[in-house]
């Protein structure tokens, strides 16, 4: 098995599968988090391989490393006599939000449809709390139901037999405040057969 060819793999089919069906808040660039006037955006997740880049080493169309996901690789192992590789793997879910601005309240009409606040309303509300643990549970929740009802993630497959995880990001059993960034985890196993010696099997046949 290739470490580098299943980050890779892993890290497309995240894209596709997972980030591109989620929009989450973006930090603003050059107001404070929690400044009521800004109007913030939403945007697609990005999934990184194996490291989440500074700001200063985004790629030029990425202007901020939240929301993203990281591909990253765990443990391994190949059992020779089974001729099977597997892998453990864990994909890192990071976004940011700082509390309820004006632009998430929703009011109903009466009719079953409902309104936002006007425009100008909307950019002196801001409500700071610490609800953003929510959006990470949703973007977790969003990849749970994509990882569990694959079969397979390009050739690697899922290995049934080992359990899914998924957690909160802990320090010493603990969860840490980061404030207004929020952090989870899930993780589990794929396989592949051992390919080794593939010239001196040809030789052979």
């Amino acid at each position: 098995m290739s470490v580098v060819h299943l980050i890779d793999t892993l890290t497309e089919w995240a894209q596709s599968n997972i980030c591109d069906h989620v929009k989450l808040k973006v930090p603003p660039e050059n107001s404070e988090a929690t400044d009521a006037g800004y109007e913030y955006t939403l945007a697609t997740p990005v999934a990184f391989p194996m490291y989440v880049p500074s700001s200063e080493k985004l790629p030029p169309n990425i202007h901020s490393p939240f929301p993203s996901l990281c591909v990253r690789f765990l443990t391994g192992q190949d059992d020779m006599s089974a001729s099977n590789s597997s892998v453990e793997v864990q994909l890192c879910f990071s976004v940011w939000d700082p509390g309820l601005h004006g632009d998430d309240l929703l009011f109903p009409n009466g009719s079953g449809a409902f309104f936002k606040l006007s425009t100008e309303a909307k950019k002196d509300y801001f409500q700071r709390n610490g609800e953003g643990w929510r959006d990470a549970w949703n973007f977790v929740d969003t990849a749970l139901r994509t990882v569990e009802s694959a079969a397979n993630i390009g050739d690697f497959i899922l290995d049934r037999s080992a359990p899914v995880k998924f957690g909160p990001l802990t320090e010493q059993e603990s969860i840490p405040d980061f404030y207004p960034f929020w952090f989870a985890w899930v993780s589990f196993t794929l396989t592949q057969p051992i390919r080794r010696n593939i010239q001196n099997l040809k030789n052979l046949l």
